[in-house]
């Protein structure tokens, strides 16, 4: 049961530079198990995919290893609005009475424009009568929302962030860090 893992816990607003200091020279020998626990009870395999489950609303996880260092990809969770990934960018409407609905548009024929804007139910669909739409443009919030790792301790963070980048293979595990 996921809420008695976060039973009694106080939230910390994590930075990037609290958590990459101890990233920087604690990711090896890191618990997998736990890594993986907290990749589903930060309710990362809502919209995730890693593996063989998981959402498909988010970038696939499964190779993130091959694309970010331990660094960039605690600031992806942490600043989900810094980079958003180009197609996952959700769209503002703006209709004719200053209502904005934000989401993924899934459908933009006919009359109506088909808008998901839960993206933990893919299923999920808002019909907007394109005549009362004034404006489309790109949302600059990531739909992923911040703070998901909030109710994680520092050590299930780090377990967290080594599941992930290394493909969940904890014998082959490799950590790149930025040079700089």
């Amino acid at each position: 049961n996921l809420g008695d893992v976060f039973a009694g816990r106080t939230p910390t607003s994590w930075t990037l530079d609290d958590l990459s200091a101890a990233a920087r020279g604690g990711m090896h020998h890191r618990n997998f198990e736990r890594g993986r626990k907290m990749f589903g009870a930060a309710a990362c395999f809502a919209c995730h995919r890693f593996g063989n489950e998981g959402g498909m609303t988010g970038p696939d996880l499964t190779g993130a290893g091959g694309r970010y260092n331990a660094r960039d990809f605690l600031d992806q969770v942490i600043n989900p609005s810094k980079e958003i990934n180009e197609q996952f960018v959700p769209v503002v409407l703006t209709k004719t009475d200053g209502e904005k609905i934000s989401g993924i548009i899934v459908n933009l024929s006919g009359d109506t424009v088909q808008v998901n804007t839960d993206l933990t139910d893919p299923n999920q669909r808002l019909g907007v009568d394109r005549k009362q739409v004034v404006k489309m443009e790109p949302s600059k919030v990531s739909p992923m929302p911040e703070g998901l790792i909030n109710m994680l301790k520092q050590e299930e963070i780090l377990d967290l962030v080594a599941y992930v980048l290394s493909g969940g293979d904890a014998k082959h595990a490799m950590f790149k860090w930025p040079s700089a």
